[in-house]
């Protein structure tokens, strides 16, 4: 698009700060106004419009008019990304009948957002394999990644059809929090202020390291090795091909754990103990060998990554459900301060890795092994003692 990189900044960072308000606004207005449906239907809507446009038009990204447009364009789609994921995930504990089910649901949930990676990367690279310069993208290729735009986009609207024609006889379950309040049955049981109970900071925390971890390792794991293709023994290594294909990995191993998870017989807990040592084993192994690494190791790290970041996302999310369902509060409020702390987590983590990696010298050769040994090593052993508040100390009126 020919953005200045400095623009390009502006508008990523105009995207996260968008998606962080947007998000927990979100939550309390599903909760409150409307059926989750209509509001699915919009966030999809403002998606739609927002994703299709940025690629459909060709603008001078130099002049203050195309900044103004890309920046109201992501502003709708982070608008409306914050709807659908919010009164998506809040349909989980309304849909479900028991617990056993609400994780089935989010299993599910999770194993379909994984194909959803999968699909964007075949897609990306069945569209730019026949390029003879692929290494050096630019301008040039913007009619490619417009074609991406229009399949994906297809893809994503063929299956919100499909969702929609699948729960045609489910939507009067889908009840507000307003609803419930109405109700006399329930309307003892509802708490005042949902923020006022201490297990939604835990369950929060739980889910931001588990979010966090698999975001900056999806985010460096290209850089990191990238670092070493300056090593004589990477190139001879063939080092180069695992950027693309280690990647790729860690999304094929998410979606078979996901897949087996949906079988497991231990409680949440018990899993996201067993995801986090997976976390940690891939962390202190790259701390061990830095950039001395074969490929045999570039790939068992990957495996490793996946796993554990696949298992302790499921079982955080089921057990925020959990939550939810037990102690009879708005799904949409919930998630949406759940989702919020992952987004602030991650925006600022990846401005301070940034921002320390300008600050020091450019001679320091380890800087992205460090990142994924140390920062994400000790994000995986902050989801450990999350999950041991919750198994040591339960809280038992509220639901866990």
């Amino acid at each position: 698009m020919e953005i200045p990189s400095t623009t390009a900044g502006l508008l990523i960072m105009t995207g996260q700060v968008t998606d962080a308000i947007a998000t927990p606004v979100a939550g309390w207005t599903i909760d409150r106004v409307g059926t989750r449906r209509a509001w699915h239907a919009t966030g999809t809507l403002f998606v739609t419009i927002g994703f299709s446009l940025i690629f459909a038009v060709n603008n001078n990204g130099n002049n203050y008019l195309s900044v103004l447009v890309y920046t109201s364009l992501i502003i709708l789609f982070q608008i409306g990304w914050a709807l659908v994921q919010i009164s998506h995930l809040s349909m989980i504990p309304s849909l479900a009948r028991d617990n056993n089910q609400s994780n089935t649901l989010t299993t599910l949930r999770y194993t379909a957002s994984v194909i959803c990676g999968i699909i964007v990367y075949m897609t990306t690279w069945a569209v730019l394999k026949d390029d003879a310069n692929l290494n050096n993208v630019g301008p040039a290729d913007f009619y490619r990644f417009r074609k991406i735009m229009f399949i994906i986009t297809g893809i994503g609207l063929s299956a919100v059809m499909l969702f929609y024609v699948g729960l045609r006889n489910k939507w009067n379950k889908l009840r507000t929090y307003k609803q419930l309040q109405e109700n006399e049955e329930n309307k003892d049981k509802l708490p005042r202020n949902f923020l006022k109970s201490s297990i939604i900071y835990k369950v929060s925390l739980l889910y931001m390291a588990s979010r966090l971890y698999t975001t900056l390792n999806l985010i460096y794991i290209p850089l990191y090795l990238d670092e070493r293709q300056s090593d004589e023994l990477s190139s001879i290594d063939g080092i180069r091909s695992t950027v693309a294909t280690v990647p790729f990995v860690v999304y094929v191993v998410s979606f078979i754990t996901a897949i087996i998870l949906n079988f497991r017989k231990q409680s949440d807990t018990i899993v996201y103990v067993f995801g986090s040592l997976f976390s940690m084993s891939a962390s202190i192994w790259i701390g061990i060998i830095g950039r001395n690494t074969s490929k045999i190791e570039i790939y068992t790290i990957a495996t490793l990554i996946g796993i554990g970041g696949s298992t302790t996302l499921v079982t955080s999310l089921c057990l925020t459900a959990k939550y939810v369902k037990s102690n009879g509060f708005g799904g949409g409020s919930v998630y949406g301060i759940v989702t919020f702390t992952d987004k602030l987590a991650s925006g600022l983590a990846v401005f301070a890795i940034q921002h320390l990696q300008n600050s020091l010298d450019e001679n320091f050769p380890n800087f992205y092994s460090s990142v994924l040994a140390y920062v994400c090593g000790i994000t995986a052993l902050l989801g450990l003692l999350s999950i041991t508040t919750l198994y040591c100390c339960p809280v038992s009126e509220e639901g866990l």
